[in-house]
């Protein structure tokens, strides 16, 4: 699939690689909002959902992979050399946008961000949603989960409202198809008594699982959904 811009205006972006030096120019979308639901997941509607192929860019010289490839944070050069990212950045498993968003949360994780990284695994796992991939959809969003999970481990969030952390993890496995880890974190996220937009999340969820159901939904669809889940 080729991305587009979805009628938004374009500039450029002129830059130097922080890491290899050399001269760079990106086509950048001006500011998109987003009109409609976004998925459970948070991807939001258009047409700020097709401006994802801009959102983190390649130097196409040494492959470094960053939102502003003119901006590295230190160790971040050491990051692009290893072998891991190495062959991330052109492997055949995944789509090339893909790759991109995918090396950029491999600097993430190697700095010690888990948080970042796993925004980017799952931005990547959109991508492949897009391109018809499922199975790489599925790696990504298991190694998105796994490092929301790391994220924890070091007292961050993803997200600031309270309960949102664990109703993107319900997600990420169900999608993902591990489907007993996302009703054992739905229970326990109803048990906390969360708030109601996060309460009909987790119940929207429930059903969703017990059906075998890995498509994508959005939180529109949890807000018309109101029927108490069993336990």
């Amino acid at each position: 699939m080729q991305f587009c811009p979805s009628m938004t205006h374009l500039r450029y972006l002129n830059t130097t690689c922080a890491v290899c030096g050399e001269s760079c120019r990106f086509t950048i979308p001006e500011a998109a909002s987003s009109v409609g639901s976004r998925d459970l997941d948070t991807r939001p509607a258009e047409p700020l959902r097709s401006t994802i192929y801009a959102w983190v860019k390649r130097c196409p010289s040494c492959g470094y992979c960053a939102p502003d490839p003119g901006k590295a944070r230190r160790g971040a050069a050491d990051v692009v050399k290893l072998p891991r990212y190495r062959w991330q950045l052109d492997s055949r498993k995944f789509p090339r946008i893909a790759n991109t968003f995918l090396c950029w949360s491999i600097i993430q994780e190697e700095l010690g961000i888990p948080a970042q990284a796993a925004w980017a695994s799952l931005h990547a796992a959109w991508i492949c949603d897009d391109e018809g991939d499922d199975v790489p959809a599925r790696i990504c969003r298991t190694r998105a989960a796994d490092l929301l999970r790391r994220a924890w481990e070091q007292g961050e969030r993803l997200t600031s409202q309270p309960g949102g952390d664990e109703a993107l993890l319900v997600d990420l496995l169900r999608r993902a198809g591990r489907l007993r880890e996302a009703r054992a974190v739905v229970v326990e996220g109803l048990e906390q008594n969360p708030q109601s937009l996060i309460a009909d999340i987790m119940r929207l969820q429930d059903r969703l699982i017990a059906a075998r159901d890995r498509g994508v939904h959005t939180v529109a669809e949890a807000r018309r959904f109101k029927q108490p889940t069993l336990l």
